[in-house]
Order: C-alpha cells, then sequence, then structure tokens
C-alpha cells in the first residue's frame, strides 16, 4: 500500500510564493499586452485626426479663396460690365419703366398701366434673349 506523505511546511511555502510570482508574472504580462493595444489604438486616433486637420485646413483655404474671388466679382465696375455683356442695365432707362403702386395694389393715379408695363418687360426680355455677347474681343 501507499504511504500517505504529509506536506511539509517548507514545501507549503515555496509552493505559495512560487503561484505568487506566477500569478504577478502573469498580470504584467496582461498590462503590457493592454498597455501596447491602448497605445497603438491612440497612435491611429491621432493619425485620423492630423489627416482631418489637413483636409479641414484644405477646405478652409479654399472658402477663403472663393470669398475672395466673390468679392471680386460684385464690385460696381465688374457688375456693370457683366450686364453690360448681357445687354442689360442696372437701373431703368426712363422714368416711365418705374410703377408705383398704391397700397391696394393698383397703380397709382397718372401711372403707366400695369398691362402696359408687363408687355415692355416681354418685350425687353425677347430683345434679350436675341442679343448675343461679344466674344474674342482682344484689347491692344
Amino acid at each position: 500500500m501507499r504511504k500517505n506523505r504529509k506536506i511539509t511546511k517548507r514545501m507549503s511555502r515555496v509552493a505559495t510564493s512560487s503561484m505568487y510570482i506566477g500569478a504577478v508574472i502573469v498580470t504584467l504580462t496582461v498590462m503590457v499586452i493592454v498597455n501596447h493595444l491602448a497605445s497603438a489604438s491612440c497612435m491611429q486616433l491621432q493619425k485620423s485626426i492630423g489627416r482631418k486637420k489637413a483636409e479641414l485646413a484644405k477646405l478652409e483655404n479654399d472658402r477663403l479663396r472663393e470669398d475672395a474671388s466673390w468679392k471680386a466679382m460684385i464690385t460696381p465696375e465688374r457688375l456693370e460690365a457683366a450686364l453690360r455683356d448681357h445687354g442689360m442695365a442696372m437701373y431703368p432707362m426712363r422714368e416711365k419703366q418705374i410703377i408705383r403702386m398704391g397700397r391696394n395694389g393698383k397703380p397709382k393715379l397718372g401711372q403707366v398701366s400695369v398691362a402696359l408695363a408687363q408687355r415692355r418687360a416681354e418685350s425687353a426680355a425677347s430683345r434679350t434673349a436675341r442679343y448675343e455677347p461679344r466674344r474674342g474681343t482682344a484689347r491692344r
């Protein structure tokens, strides 16, 4: 028959201390792996933020350029030149083109009738449609 072996106190201390050492090593290994994964995730987010910031800077630059272009296009000289190229005028040519309306929506006394004003507007629109702006004119 087999003899019952008793574990001595010394053997018990070695076993428990080696178990604690093993637990510490496993815990440190897990912490290193988690730290590495977190670091990689942060680096990826950092690169993504950098790309987004570069894109934002580019779009802001484009917006500023377009804003400057728009402001250059709406100067009075450029507006008048564009209207002239299309055969239009900024202000009515004659005082008769202005119709002053009363509060009831009808023309005031002494004003041109609305029907006549509509006919004039239609004829002006047809003249403008037939007009072709100058192309290819070079100044020397």
